[in-house]
């Protein structure tokens, strides 16, 4: 399906039908939505190929360790 225009009730029906993941990326910017699929795996190259770290514990990481650095700032 390259450009179509559906209505609001068509939606889960063709979005189900083109999306082959359980989770997707959802971004709205200016009035446009894009619906991505996301694909769950560690999403690293190099050392991080095959380990159990999922894309969303990584992001977890990162935000604690941002938070930690702030309060070190502050201080």
């Amino acid at each position: 399906m390259a450009n179509t225009v559906l209505t609001k009730q068509s939606l889960p029906e063709v979005l189900l039908g083109l999306i082959h993941t359980e989770k997707v990326y959802l971004r709205e910017e200016n009035g446009e939505i894009r619906i991505s699929p996301f694909r769950e795996g560690s999403g690293l190259l190099g050392l991080g190929v095959g380990s159990k770290l999922t894309t969303e514990r990584l992001h977890s990481y990162s935000q604690e360790d941002a938070e930690k650095e702030n309060r070190i700032f502050k201080q």
